[in-house]
């Protein structure tokens, strides 16, 4: 199987010796988490540099390792949201103890830890059968694109006068909050907050320029209207240079979609590459990275075991990050 966004392990079985010494447990610290993080890039994904705070902070409890005698050789994320939602990533099991078992064991234990909740996660498409065969159904298709800094002065349309761009820092972080729950359909202030406070983030909030911003201090009229953030990630395995991947793009228009999305693009150093995940189904946002000549690179589905949540699809015009639900 390959899923919770393209991880790493064998397909489902249950040969595992029960008498050897394995054992499933919690990821506790900071110093864990960087493990799964350098097993999810040595298998080619792309992670923020930084992500793993992030992740862990949204759920301390969300994330295990598989031991054999005390050893790591695996690991699976359960990462939950609000009362209802658990998002599934990192599944990995080390290449050399694939095809034992080993990953059913460790999805078998995990998965019935947050079976209560609605599950969600992106898989390829050679692997959609299998999740299946675990209750998830299909969804929507989402796509990663990818991109080049440049310094020519390529640009999408602009959403106009009335909307203006200002540093993240500059916005009640509550209302940040409010928005962002009211497009990802589930609460996650402390994912939120780590996240836009990543070494490297450029963090974007677009408001309406007829609101008085002065300093620190917002009138009680404020409004935002889409926000979008870009990172720093890894380029390979063992690399010497940063890629940046742009999410979320969250916006009420098509027109501040662009917006963000070109000023976003316009922070990336020349020839430095960049990757953004877009929803098939959002035309619009799909039409933007387009526009502006972004490869097309692969494809997952997005699955879910209960119900397909709330999730604003036409206000999404990059998504979060693949690994964490959106």
């Amino acid at each position: 199987m390959e899923g919770g966004a393209r991880s790493k392990d064998d397909r489902p079985s249950k040969r595992v010796d029960e008498t050897e010494n394995f054992n499933v447990r919690l990821v506790t610290s900071l110093s864990e988490m960087s493990l799964l993080f350098e097993w999810g890039v040595a298998e080619g994904f792309n992670l923020g540099v930084y992500d793993a705070e992030s992740f862990f902070r949204q759920d301390a409890t969300g994330f295990y390792l598989a031991e054999l005698d005390g050893v790591p050789i695996g690991c699976l994320g359960a990462v939950k949201y609000g009362d209802d939602l658990a998002a599934i990533n990192f599944y990995i099991i080390k290449p050399p103890f694939r095809g034992k078992g080993y990953g059913y064991r460790m999805w078998k234990e995990v998965i019935e830890k947050v079976s209560d909740r609605n599950l969600v996660l992106e898989s390829v498409a050679a692997q959609r059968s299998n999740y299946e065969k675990w209750g998830f159904k299909r969804s929507s298709q989402t796509t990663q694109f990818r991109g080049v800094g440049r310094n020519d002065g390529n640009s999408v349309s602009y959403a106009g006068n009335h909307v203006k761009l200002i540093s993240v820092d500059k916005v009640s972080f509550e209302d940040l909050c409010a928005f962002d729950r009211k497009v990802f359909g589930a609460p996650r202030p402390a994912f939120l907050k780590s996240w836009i406070r990543q070494p490297g983030m450029v963090g974007l909030v677009a408001v309406d320029s007829l609101i008085n911003i002065d300093g620190n201090h917002q009138n009680s009229e404020h409004t935002i209207v889409g926000y979008g953030c870009i990172r720093l990630c890894y380029e390979g395995y063992q690399s010497a240079t940063f890629s940046r991947r742009i999410g979320p793009i969250f916006a009420e228009s098509s027109a501040v979609g662009s917006q963000l999305f070109t000023a976003l693009v316009a922070t990336v150093p020349p020839g430095i590459p960049f990757y953004i995940h877009v929803i098939n189904a959002n035309e619009k946002a799909m039409r933007i990275v387009r526009e502006f000549g972004l490869d097309s690179q692969f494809q997952t589905t997005y699955m879910f075991t209960k119900f397909d949540r709330g999730v604003q699809q036409n206000m999404i015009y990059g998504l979060t990050n693949i690994e964490i639900g959106w």
